[in-house]
């Protein structure tokens, strides 16, 4: 089973698709809220270099955004 977190806020639209897609398919995750805790946005920063939405942490693989790597994350996660 592959860990996954993500980097999200309450927001962000992709940030909703990414979690209603994990709940469909009954993968487990860890979410850092970095609206309601900076600490988070500080960590995706020093993680990332970068403070974006969502932020999906596979394993050892970083992807910034949900629906431009949708397909790499279904073959990550599904197959």
């Amino acid at each position: 089973m592959s860990n996954v977190e993500v980097y999200t806020t309450p927001t962000c639209e992709d940030c909703k698709n990414f979690k209603k897609f994990l709940g469909e398919h009954e993968i487990s995750f860890t979410e850092y809220d970095i609206a309601d805790h900076p600490d988070y946005a500080d960590t995706l920063r020093n993680r990332s270099g970068k403070n974006l939405v969502p932020t999906i942490f596979i394993d050892n693989q970083i992807f910034f955004g949900f629906v431009f790597n949708r397909q790499k994350i279904e073959k990550l996660l599904l197959t």
